[in-house]
């Protein structure tokens, strides 16, 4: 019995620690292009990497993700809860990928067009 109030306790605790501030979400399109974009400042910096040894590259990603961040008027906080919620709604998440996916292949197709 003691045993049993001792874990029921830490449960309490547990679910005690959890902010009382709602976070909304941002919407999926949202996500998606800003998603789109962080992936594009990752491959930019990769390639950069190996062209320039003297880059570094968590200073410069921070500045870049910082730029698109403004650019899309995302709050860093709510974007990384948003992502944090998605990751653990795999459905959900699936749809955001499939959607950035999609995205990437109507820019392919519209940059082969020019």
């Amino acid at each position: 019995m003691k045993k049993l109030c001792i874990i029921a306790l830490f449960f309490l605790a547990a679910c005690a620690n959890k902010s009382n501030q709602p976070v909304t979400l941002l919407p999926v399109n949202t996500m998606k292009i800003t998603v789109w974009q962080l992936m594009q400042v990752d491959e930019y910096l990769t390639r950069q990497i190996q062209v320039d040894t003297t880059v570094q590259p968590q200073i410069e990603r921070a500045k870049y993700y910082q730029q698109v961040f403004n650019l899309n008027k995302v709050d860093r906080t709510q974007f990384y809860a948003t992502m944090d919620y998605l990751e653990r709604h795999p459905v959900e998440y699936k749809m955001l990928m499939d959607s950035v996916e999609a995205l990437s292949k109507r820019e392919k197709i519209e940059q082969l067009k020019h």
